[in-house]
Parts: C-alpha cells; sequence; structure tokens
C-alpha cells in the first residue's frame, strides 16, 4: 500500500468527516489503520475480505 506514502493521517481524517457512502467510508477507516501500524492481515480479518483486496 505504498499509494498512501503520500498521504498524511490527517489527509485521511479530513477526508472520512466528508465522504458518504458505506464502502468509501470502509476503505477510508483502513487506510487510517494501516497508517496507524495495522496490518494488510489483520485488516483483512477485521473486514472479513481477502488480504489483496485491502491490498488493492
Amino acid at each position: 500500500m505504498d499509494h498512501l506514502d503520500e498521504i498524511s493521517i490527517k489527509e485521511l481524517q479530513d477526508a472520512l468527516s466528508n465522504v458518504e457512502g458505506k464502502k468509501p467510508t470502509k476503505r477510508l477507516l483502513a487506510a487510517i489503520a494501516y497508517k496507524n501500524g495495522v496490518t494488510q492481515t489483520e485488516l483483512a480479518e477485521w473486514y472479513d475480505v481477502q488480504r489483496r483486496t485491502i491490498y488493492s
């Protein structure tokens, strides 16, 4: 998830406050968790999806 390297947690949190819809909200929450040290494997377990889904 190297594409998140250039985005700050603050930017993700700001986007979260303006997002609409379940899927975009989940994606932002997963990105924030990842930036805070949660692994892709853990996120996949949390959201009951495959790890490659989290990576994408």
